[in-house]
């Protein structure tokens, strides 16, 4: 998505929007005036720096939160399963890089364990894949460990009876391999005609005039193809160093994460209650039986525009939102300043789908910055990836409840 300069590793910096609303009186006013729950309407704001998303990455305050100490208290009974053949190192001076772009060289070297801390490389990547075919997402899987992927792993412990630390070692990675149907994290993937094809459009920093633009479409093919494979235009350019991702064509192959087929257009409605926690920037799939079926690292309300700490429920979803910029919702935009209407497209500030909430303005969506996800502050709403966005909208029926955990106080 929009990307600004400064990549850290295999991290890109991004600026993301989210809704907000309970600023001041004003937002009362402008709140009579909506008719409709289903109005999508978001600040564009400015993002997190380059210093505060690397600050979140390894803030490990998530660790105390009561939901993951009701979760250690709770534990659950180890399920025994066959082994995937795999090799593992436990030597942390082990040099592991993602060298040339053969996929069966990647996956025969050993996995170094445990992965935990500031590391980066082929057994974070590999990790990162599972748990996205497993539906505990990391977001952008970018090679490099961090507070999304500690999360993930946590839950996926605690979920199939293994000790939760939130650190893989060697059973924690075998269950992962298990649960995903099987080892492999990395395939040649031939593009399609739908992969490639455009328009791509360069998006203005001004919101008006992003309101002339036919669609806030993707800005390269490069930016469409890391969103198809949930992964960042950095790890794509290291497993294809031969190749100019802006240049590809249909037909032609490209080494990419083995990720999850999305959830398709007529998924079982098989999320029966929502759970969000606020200060451990998590969301949650329950199922009838409370079982966590999906996981995603979510980027919620900061103190100036908080989320909602009451029990809400889901209203309405649309797919490929048009936004209304109305600056009366926003503390920091000047009350007469213009409305403006934005077309759809993967950069628009909601994203590629809003699930509105039983709270006027508040909404859980999509975003034009998926690699901030889970370490910035929104303007109030739940923001996930494009990707992990439409598999819950597809997943969730209208009246679904959703509820607000480790809420700021």
């Amino acid at each position: 998505m929009r990307r600004a300069a400064g990549a850290v590793t295999l991290a890109v910096i991004f600026i993301a929007a989210c809704s907000g609303e309970e600023a001041k009186e004003k937002m009362q006013a402008a709140a009579e005036k909506v008719e409709d729950a289903f109005d999508v309407s978001a600040p564009t704001g400015t993002g997190p720096t380059r210093q505060e998303i690397e600050r979140e990455r390894f803030n490990e305050e998530w660790r105390k939160l009561q939901s993951f100490r009701e979760a250690q208290a709770r534990g659950v009974a180890a399920q025994a399963a066959a082994e995937p053949p795999l090799t593992f190192v436990h030597d942390p001076r082990f040099d592991e890089k993602l060298r040339g772009t053969d996929a069966a060289a990647v996956e025969a070297l050993p996995i170094r364990v445990p992965i935990k801390g500031d590391v980066s490389g082929p057994s974070v990547l590999k990790a990162q894949i599972l748990l996205d075919r497993a539906r505990y997402s990391v977001g952008a899987i970018d090679g490099r460990w961090g507070k999304n992927s500690e999360i993930a792993v946590y839950w996926f412990q605690q979920q199939n009876g293994i000790q939760p630390t939130g650190d893989v070692d060697e059973t924690t990675f075998r269950a992962l391999a298990r649960a995903s149907g099987g080892a492999g994290t990395l395939v040649r993937h031939p593009l399609t005609a739908d992969d490639v094809k455009g328009p791509f459009v360069r998006i203005p920093e001004s919101v008006y005039d992003q309101a002339r633009l036919d669609c806030m479409c993707y800005e390269s093919l490069a930016e469409k193809l890391a969103e198809r494979f949930h992964t960042t235009i950095e790890v794509l350019e290291l497993l294809n160093p031969q190749i100019e991702l802006a240049r590809v064509t249909a037909g032609q192959a490209i080494l990419a994460p083995s990720v999850r087929a999305p959830a398709p257009g007529n998924a079982p409605k098989d999320i029966a209650r929502i759970a969000i926690s606020v200060k451990g920037n998590y969301f949650h799939g329950h199922d009838a039986s409370d079982n966590i079926i999906f996981h995603a690292p979510t980027t919620v309300g900061s103190r100036f525009d908080p989320s909602p700490r009451e029990t809400l429920q889901t209203v309405k979803t649309a797919f490929d939102p048009h936004f209304k910029y109305q600056p009366k919702l926003f503390s920091e935009v000047p009350d007469d300043a213009p409305e403006a209407d934005l077309q759809p497209g993967p950069n628009s500030p909601v994203g590629l789908v809003w699930i509105a909430l039983s709270k006027p303005h508040y909404g859980i969506h999509g975003t034009s910055d998926p690699e901030s996800i889970g370490y910035a502050s929104s303007h109030g709403c739940i923001r996930l990836t494009n990707w992990d966005a439409i598999d819950v909208a597809r997943r969730t029926a209208d009246k679904t409840r959703v509820d607000f955990v480790d809420t700021r106080h």
